[in-house]
């Protein structure tokens, strides 16, 4: 057994899977390459060329179903399978997006997801990058069997401080900063078996609501469990955000005498 399906089998014990996915695994060397082997239209190729800087500093890649092929690829760089065993997090983390963009595709009959337009579009890739997130670091700590002492010690002195700038200050143009961050904290949190304090910048935005819905369904077996009430905790964090960055107009009585000149 490859160490790829090894780490697809641990997880599906784990996290108590039970459905088969298409889905087929490309080890690799040029991530860019194989992406755009697998482009069935010419604006997927456009999209792909594009893209070629980012997929050439990738080192892992999940290519959806299009209407021409129902199959999911997974693109992984040869470099992963280093001495640090970091391919067991991106492989987890990565089959926990296939796994809930199986369900979206079910849920909404999508064929090609790859272009996909579908209700709560926010909301769901918010709350997938959290999931993938926890379960891919959840994963790597528990097959590593990583020290309590180093796991908080990399979230206090390398997390916490390496999201600082972006999420200090307006938290809804960074929602995909704050799904890989909380993901990393409940991840450390379920691993050491109590919850991370969080950051100082993090607790002055008005954010408690969503991250405890986030903390309180994090292991829920599908995305879609609870999903109204998340998506609900979600728009009413998104609308509070928005109107905080609403100009003030500020209204004054003019109670001094103007002197004609």
């Amino acid at each position: 057994m490859s160490l790829v399906q090894n780490i697809i089998e641990t997880y599906n014990l784990v996290y108590q899977v039970k459905k088969d996915y298409p889905l087929e695994i490309i080890v690799t060397t040029d991530l860019y390459n194989e992406r755009l082997k697998l482009a069935n239209t010419k604006c997927d190729q456009a999209i792909v060329t594009a893209s070629r800087q980012e997929l050439e500093n990738s080192s892992k890649l999940l290519v959806l179903p299009d209407e021409a092929d129902q199959h999911y690829y997974l693109l992984l760089h040869e470099d992963l399978f280093d001495e640090s065993q970091q391919y067991c997090q991106a492989i987890a983390y990565e089959y926990t997006r296939l796994i809930d963009y199986a369900d979206i595709q079910e849920k909404y009959q999508v064929a090609n997801l790859r272009a996909a337009q579908f209700p709560d579009s926010a909301c769901f890739l918010f709350l997938a990058e959290v999931r993938a997130w926890y379960r891919g670091f959840n994963l790597y700590y528990n097959l590593i069997s990583a020290e309590n002492k180093a796991v908080l010690f990399s979230y206090l002195c390398g997390t916490v401080p390496e999201y600082e700038s972006v999420l200090s200050f307006d938290l809804g143009a960074h929602m995909q900063a704050l799904a890989e961050f909380y993901g990393q904290a409940l991840a450390i949190g379920a691993y050491v078996n109590f919850d991370v304090s969080l950051p100082d910048y993090l607790n002055r935005h008005h954010v408690h609501e969503l991250l405890k819905a986030l903390h309180d369904n994090i292991d829920n077996p599908s995305i879609f469990d609870n999903y109204e009430m998340i998506n609900q905790t979600y728009e009413d964090f998104i609308l509070r955000k928005a109107k905080d960055l609403e100009p003030h107009v500020h209204s004054h009585c003019c109670n001094h005498i103007h002197h004609d000149h």
